[in-house]
């Protein structure tokens, strides 16, 4: 036998003993420990949501009766309330809760009525809790529930931004115990997305709607047909 022959029968006899890299490696992981699957974390219950969504409520209305006196006199002399307030003022402001664009529009009263901007403008409803239907008058007005609450409800208060997000700005209030306002925000999607609030595309619309509104005599009407969004809290 040639040193080649011997060479390779060296190698055949080795690779008999030890087995093919592939059987190797397939030994070695039968042998080896199982991998367990990463667990999910497990996803809060409604419960957990309403009961966080709770707190949240009460960081937006804390404060608010001081910081709404104000607010009250800091518009005074916003150039976007008419010259006739509080004799010319908004009586009522109409949300109507239907995709895509949750018109608002509003109903003025006083001699100078018929010359105000009236709307409709672009809003955005709440999206409501994972799991609930906010179409439903009751749900709607449940406090932790994120939905817009539909009825007939007044004018509370005013102030400057909202306690848990600085960039809800103009905020009128109108279900205070539950930290529910009309407001401006940067992000007005075509479906429910906030967290009960009403958002109002338009800077300019928030501050009129606060400059214009009177605490107790204004009302804030929700109806119209609530649709599930892509995406609930």
């Amino acid at each position: 036998m040639n040193a080649k022959s011997s060479t390779n029968a060296s190698k055949s006899a080795k690779a008999r003993k030890t087995g093919s890299p592939m059987k190797r490696a397939t030994k070695k992981a039968a042998s080896g420990k199982k991998s367990t699957p990463t667990k999910k974390a497990a996803e809060p219950s409604l419960q957990e949501r309403i009961k966080e969504a709770k707190k949240l409520e009460a960081i937006d209305r804390a404060d608010a009766p001081r910081k709404a006196s104000a607010v009250a006199k800091a518009s005074a002399a916003h150039p976007l309330r008419n010259s006739n307030f509080p004799e010319t003022y908004i009586k009522e402001i109409s949300v109507k809760l239907d995709d895509p664009d949750h018109a608002l529009t509003l109903k003025w009263t006083g001699p100078q009525a018929v010359d105000q901007d009236s709307g409709p403008f672009r809003s955005c409803p709440g999206a409501g809790s994972k799991g609930l239907n906010c179409d439903v008058v009751a749900t709607s007005r449940r406090s932790g529930s994120k939905c817009t609450p539909k009825g007939t409800f007044a004018v509370s208060g005013f102030q400057s931004r909202l306690n848990s997000d600085s960039r809800a700005t103009y905020v009128t209030w109108f279900v205070r115990a539950r930290g529910i306002a009309l407001h401006y925000f940067p992000s007005v999607p075509k479906y429910a997305a906030s967290h009960g609030c009403v958002r109002l595309e338009k800077k300019s619309v928030a501050q009129l709607i606060q400059s214009n509104s009177r605490i107790g005599l204004t009302n804030v009407v929700i109806d119209g047909t609530w649709t599930k969004p892509p995406k609930q809290w």
